[in-house]
């Protein structure tokens, strides 16, 4: 899958995000315009959420009854003010039921897809909440993170996350000492001293870097990543790649400007190592930080595959939480 395809993809669940809300709203908008059913500004507001709903509707391939009713509330409520009844009132809640349900089916449709290569995933790992006694008393067991398992390229990524249901370990930053040893790792491979770092020049890796006398361009946002000069940069640098869902397009750039035999490096969480440690420690994983994907050591040489890259080195590193570390060559 291309980048833009895979924004595509990220950009479709965004779209459900919305609709979900949009079809709250409207219900609210319409709630009040039955009580007012004088009011201009309530009716148009209604009318124009209505044909909205509808309109991205089609364009997602929805059902077509819930398209259907949907128009049909559009309709009733643009030219037939007389008909707001109880049995309006009834019929304008079962569409509005039947519309989430059509939305939630697409979304669940969406976090089946794999942001590293679009294959399909599957769940992997379910991490749930258990309380007793809530604010009305009674128990509360519910998923606040799930990971799925991509079939096709072996990668895992997050489908499921409450980040405020409790106090998240923040994710702590790269040592002094580490970053040497991966720039020493990068320097027997590279062949030349132009990088591209994608990343924050606040992080200690970049520093490590302009000490080490390299020729840097900086690139900040890895969600809007612009274009890098083609094939200029001997060794590009990617951190954090894991927090972005946008993998395959970050990825694309990076190797645009990778020249031939340049070296890319980037990391991220091992999954098959934290479980281990949740199955023999008790460690919890979903007590950390998450990333958006997580690395597995076959995973890897897929998706470097998939850009023409070869791997060169690949190291599991780390104590309580693993990580992988890649060098990959452009050919």
């Amino acid at each position: 899958m291309t980048g833009k395809d895979q924004r595509m993809a990220t950009g479709k669940m965004n779209q459900l995000v919305v609709m979900v809300n949009l079809c709250s709203s409207v219900v609210e908008g319409i709630e009040h315009l039955i009580t007012s059913q004088g009011n201009d500004r309530l009716k148009e507001d209604a009318v124009s959420g209505l044909l909205t709903l509808e309109e991205n509707l089609k364009g997602l391939q929805a059902d077509k009854s819930v398209i259907h009713e949907t128009r049909w509330l559009a309709e009733v409520i643009k030219n037939w003010v007389f008909v707001y009844d109880g049995e309006f009132r009834d019929r304008l809640y079962r569409w509005y039921f039947k519309a989430l349900k059509e939305l939630r089916n697409m979304m669940f449709a969406e976090i089946e897809i794999c942001p590293v290569c679009a294959g399909k995933g599957r769940v992997h790992y379910g991490a749930s909440l258990y309380m007793e006694g809530d604010e009305e008393g009674k128990e509360l067991l519910r998923p606040i993170r799930i990971f799925m398992k991509c079939q096709e390229c072996g990668n895992y990524y997050l489908a499921k996350e409450e980040p405020w249901v409790v106090k998240r370990k923040k994710r702590a930053g790269k040592s002094q000492a580490k970053c040497k040893r991966i720039l020493a790792d990068i320097e027997r491979l590279a062949s030349g001293n132009s990088m591209l770092f994608i990343g924050s020049q606040k992080s200690q890796l970049y520093k490590e870097a302009v000490s080490a006398g390299y020729e840097i361009n900086v690139l900040y946002e890895t969600e809007t990543i612009s274009a890098p000069k083609k094939g200029s940069y001997a060794v590009v640098i990617i951190e954090h790649l894991m927090d972005n869902r946008d993998i395959n397009a970050i990825l694309d750039k990076a190797t645009d400007g990778l020249a031939d035999g340049g070296i890319l490096w980037f990391d991220g969480p091992d999954l098959d190592k934290s479980m281990d440690l949740l199955e023999k420690k008790g460690i919890t994983l979903w007590r950390q930080a998450a990333s958006e994907v997580y690395l597995t050591k076959e995973g890897t040489k897929n998706l470097t595959r998939l850009f023409g890259l070869t791997v060169e080195s690949s190291k599991s590193v780390g104590t309580t939480l693993r990580h992988i570390e890649i060098i990959a060559k452009k050919a």
